[in-house]
């Protein structure tokens, strides 16, 4: 079996899963990861501050709903990323950070520039770990990379620099495998809302992101009710365009109308959104 660096290990996998960006700064305990990125055909896109990559990540992979990267090297480098890892989990997009690590024994000594990074990014992530040993590489990328796509959110890979530069026996070939099932409330559930609705004398349609592919589902929806909808500012794209139901957003930027549907209703319904 050939030996591989684990740094191409880590971008194949990667790779492997969809990822065709990474966003990031070049430095030191990342320049293997880069140097693979450059080998392995991955476009790098080389930003002037981490946080900023971690926002165009985000956005790359909202836009496109495929697997994106962004990478920084340790220290401060990999630490710069937070809000923009925020946004993006709270956006439930499908996002792996490379948080370069220093070398492993330098770790435990207080280093100069030595983060621990698991604590800081769990609590915006879906998955948060630190490859302590090189030939389970390819292992816990594509741990990460399926947990960003299944789960939607942030996976976080904390790779030591020195461990990135050696070359292991590539092992088994482990891949993504990204389900979509269909998911649904049981019959008995379904027909408690449909009484809740049938009770209802003034309903209202509070419509997510959730809702995308679903447009005439929820056109047809509220025909049946005679109910407004109100929709969230992910949903606007997906809900409102030739929908003779809608009354607009609520918040900051919504309107009266969305604002008083929610307000006055007796009944509401949420689809495909979280209701803050």
């Amino acid at each position: 079996m050939a030996k591989l660096k684990v740094a191409d290990i880590i971008i194949d996998a990667l790779q492997s899963a969809g990822a065709k960006r990474c966003y990031g700064v070049v430095g030191d305990t990342l320049n293997q990861i880069t140097d693979a990125i450059r080998r392995r055909g991955m476009e790098w896109v080389h930003m002037r501050h981490e946080e900023a990559g971690a926002f165009a990540a985000g956005a790359d992979a909202y836009m496109t709903g495929q697997l994106a990267v962004c990478a920084g090297s340790c220290g401060p480098g990999s630490l710069h990323f937070i809000n923009g890892i925020y946004e993006a989990q709270r956006n439930r997009v499908p996002l792996v950070l490379i948080a370069s690590q220093v070398a492993t024994h330098e770790l435990g000594i207080d280093f100069p520039q030595e983060v621990e990074f698991k604590p800081i990014y769990r609590n915006c992530s879906v998955f948060c770990e630190m490859l302590h040993h090189p030939a389970e590489a390819r292992r816990l990328t594509t741990l990460a990379a399926q947990a960003a796509l299944t789960r939607r959110g942030v996976a976080v890979l904390v790779i030591p620099g020195d461990l990135s530069a050696l070359e292991v026996d590539d092992g088994p070939a482990y891949r993504v495998h990204t389900p979509a099932p269909v998911i649904r409330p049981s019959d008995p559930e379904l027909d408690s809302i449909a009484a809740m609705l049938n009770e209802g004398s003034r309903v209202t349609v509070y419509a997510g992101a959730g809702c995308e592919g679903a447009r005439s589902q929820v056109i047809r929806l509220c025909d049946t009710l005679k109910s407004p909808m109100v929709h969230t500012s992910r949903a606007k794209d997906f809900v409102e365009p030739e929908n003779p139901y809608n009354v607009g957003m609520t918040g900051v930027f919504g309107s009266r109308a969305g604002y008083n549907a929610i307000i006055h209703c007796d009944t509401l319904v949420l689809l495909g959104c979280d209701f803050a």
